[in-house]
């Protein structure tokens, strides 16, 4: 079984890959059983592959701070 991923940001398409199950290690499972296994294997795929980093660039003004 061969699955096809689209990642996408903001509408873009910034990468496809391919991921690859033994087809005797899905071929007794329930259709259901079969979707899950292939969203397991997609979560694993984007959490070793999709990284986000933040930083706060400003900071809000609280009201207190303005009167002093």
């Amino acid at each position: 079984m061969k699955i096809r991923i689209d990642l996408s940001v903001g509408g873009e398409n910034i990468k496809e890959a391919f991921l690859q199950i033994e087809d005797r290690k899905v071929d007794h499972l329930t259709e259901e059983e079969l979707l899950q296994a292939v969203e397991i294997n997609i979560r694993s795929w984007a959490d070793r592959e999709i990284g986000i980093s933040w930083e706060i660039v400003e900071f809000p003004v609280r009201p207190e701070e303005e009167e002093g």
